[in-house]
């Protein structure tokens, strides 16, 4: 059974916006899925609770990617999400590690490297809104507090944790975003930056302490529950919709595969292979 989820609502009056979530499971999907690294699975494991927490304020089919494209060893780090919480996601090189930082941690911000941060949103519009930021440290969190504030000119304060266990499976996985509305007086800003201060290492905190803990943790009691969501790794890809991508080649490319008898077709996002055989591709030069 799932127990990924996370919550969203106001607190302090509503002058302020969060999104709580746990990730375990997912983030775990995604490193069994491409047999991730730790580096890997904290830098995707990171993006993808990002991506999971930004998806719940979107409606209906909108939905959102985010891509840190920096030089760092990892290569892209991609991860899509939905208003369903439905996340998927993929690292350009999944088995990159680096040695651990002189405090014993991950270091992600190096296998991010330096470069840009992409967001993404697609909400059935002729052209999807597209936020670009520099990669201020590649450590996530921060990089992504740096797009609301610049892109969405919104304060907000984002945490992010995934703890690798010793056989490099995921222990815990989760963060927040906190943001200040419109007319939020900045003493409530410096409240808030106090309290994320003097937390713990979310990915520790998480081992033992759920969303609801840290909600009651920031808010006390002075908050307005407003959803509550399964979050998920899901990948919507099927052969169907790959014959559609092997049509695109054209007839002469599409004639050359045919020549062996069948090809592997690998989903970039969730990595389930799809086999087409000669009879089935000469059927797809028939269609063009």
């Amino acid at each position: 059974m799932n127990k990924d989820y996370c919550l969203r609502g106001t607190a302090k009056s509503e002058k302020v916006r969060f999104f709580i979530a746990s990730t375990k499971e997912l983030v775990e999907q995604a490193r069994i899925k491409h047999n991730l690294s730790p580096l890997a699975a904290a830098a995707l494991g990171r993006t993808m609770t990002a991506t999971a927490m930004m998806g719940i304020n979107l409606k209906g089919k909108d939905t959102i990617t985010i891509v840190f494209k920096g030089d760092g060893v990892l290569g892209n780090v991609i991860a899509k999400g939905n208003s369903d919480g439905e996340v998927k996601g993929y690292v350009d090189n999944p088995e990159a590690d680096l040695p651990l930082k002189n405090n014993g941690k991950i270091d992600v911000s190096a296998g991010i490297g330096f470069g840009n941060l992409y967001i993404t949103k697609d909400m059935g519009l002729k052209d999807p809104y597209v936020g670009t930021v520099p990669i201020v440290s590649g450590e996530i969190g921060e990089d992504i507090t740096e797009y609301f504030y610049s892109s969405e000119q919104t304060l907000s304060a984002v945490g992010l944790g995934v703890l690798i266990d010793i056989d490099y499976s995921v222990k815990s996985a989760g963060g927040f975003i906190l943001q200040l509305m419109p007319g939020a007086e900045m003493e409530i800003g410096a409240e808030l930056d106090d309290k994320v201060q003097n937390l713990p290492p979310l990915s520790t905190y998480l081992i033992d302490n759920t969303p609801e803990d840290l909600l009651e943790y920031f808010f006390g009691y002075d908050y307005k529950l407003l959803d509550k969501k399964n979050v998920k790794f899901h990948c919507q890809c099927n052969k169907d919709n790959f014959k559609s991508a092997l049509i695109t080649l054209g007839k002469v490319e599409l004639e050359k595969l045919a020549k062996d008898d069948e090809i592997e077709v690998v989903c970039q996002f969730c990595n389930e292979k799809y086999i087409f055989d000669n009879d089935e591709l000469l059927e797809l030069v028939k269609l063009i």
